[in-house]
Formats: C-alpha cells, sequence, structure tokens
C-alpha cells in the first residue's frame, strides 16, 4: 500500500500495531527506549518485533537519556535513525554519523525559541509537538520562514485536518502513536486505523 504523506508512527509496543503500520506502508515505526517513558520498550522486546516486520525504517526513541547511554545502545544495535528531544545531544549524536531526529515539544516560549534554533540545523526529520493550543499561531510563523530539515508534524493530526496538513506547507509528513495491547494479538485501532485508511492511495 502507498499513503498520500509520509508517516512515523511512535511508541510502538507490539508486534500487533508494528504489523499493522507496515501493511499500510508506513514510513518508520518508533520504538520508545527510554525507562522513563510510559511507553517503554526494552531492547530485547524492539528486536524482536522488528524481526518479524519488513518494509519501514525503525527509529530508536531515546528522550532525554545521556548521551553515553544512547551511545552505547546505538553502538550496539544500529538502528537506522535515532530520535533525541535535546539540541545538543542531537548534534554530537550527528557527528557520530547518525541519522537523527529532532523531536520538539513545544510547551513555552522557551520550547519557542529551542524550535528556531532547531529547523537551522540539518537533521533527518524535526518532529514538532504541541499541547498548548495558544502556542500554536507561534509555532507555525516560526515554522513559515522556512526549514533546513523536513518537518513532521505530531499536533491537531485528525481526520479533519489531513488534507490541509498534505497540502499546505510547512510540514512533510505527520507522526502518529502506537497504543497499548489488551493481550496478545487482540487490539481496537481506532483512530489510527482512520487516519491510515483516509491517507491510503486508491489504485
Amino acid at each position: 500500500m502507498n499513503l498520500r504523506t509520509f508517516v512515523k508512527v511512535g511508541s510502538i509496543t507490539n508486534l500487533s500495531d508494528a504489523r499493522f503500520c507496515a501493511g499500510f506502508g508506513v514510513d518508520l515505526l518508533g520504538f520508545d527506549l527510554n525507562p522513563n517513558s510510559d511507553n517503554y520498550i526494552s531492547i530485547e522486546q524492539a528486536n524482536e518485533i522488528m524481526g518479524w516486520v519488513a518494509g519501514p525504517a525503525f527509529v530508536a526513541e531515546f528522550g532525554k537519556m545521556p548521551l553515553e547511554e544512547i551511545t552505547k545502545l546505538q553502538e550496539e544495535n544500529k538502528f537506522p535513525f535515532v530520535q533525541v528531544s535535546q539540541i545538543d545531544t542531537a548534534d554530537k549524536l550527528k557527528k557520530k554519523g547518525c541519522q537523527v531526529i529532532l523531536a520538539i515539544h513545544v510547551a513555552s516560549e522557551s520550547d519557542l525559541k529551542e524550535l528556531a534554533q532547531s529547523v537551522g540545523n540539518e537533521y533527518a526529520h524535526i518532529i514538532v509537538s504541541c499541547e498548548a493550543p495558544q502556542l500554536i499561531p507561534a509555532i507555525e510563523e516560526k515554522l513559515a520562514t522556512g526549514s533546513e530539515t523536513s518537518l513532521i508534524k505530531a499536533y491537531d493530526v485528525e481526520l479533519s485536518q489531513l488534507d490541509h496538513i498534505i497540502q499546505v506547507q510547512p510540514f512533510a509528513g505527520i507522526e502518529l502513536k502506537g497504543s497499548q495491547e489488551e493481550k496478545p494479538g487482540f487490539k481496537e485501532y481506532d483512530e489510527l486505523a482512520d487516519i491510515l485508511e483516509a491517507l491510503e492511495v486508491e489504485d
């Protein structure tokens, strides 16, 4: 299958989600390897899931983990992409030859400044998320000036907004999230399925 825009699905915790998303032809699947995260998955679990899935490239989502820990895990596992939440860590990993995705969560004016700084750098992608609606106009004003990196939208990604997201710059794609499985093989996909189906290219 093909989708009308670039899609990353992060926080994958189970094989059901991974296979479902791969079947739709998503571009990237991410695994949250930060032990402090609610969506944490061990390296062993991630490797097991990756062994059963073909198609998407895989992302190790490290968040704000220390550089030394990230470097060790990456050297041992060689993920195609590493995702972090701090510019200095992203830049150091880039110098080590990693394909880096920078995730910027905007919740304050200082985060806006960090976003403005990040779009002047070259990364594999920059993922922009926001849970503060009052800051969204300022985000989009800053992004309107252009970016050295493809921008992935991780806020206000809803069915009613898909055509606008696809057609209007500056975003090159979207990020969706996986969810926990009640028990192996039993899942309700709901919104994730609705969005992927809406993005599917008709033959």
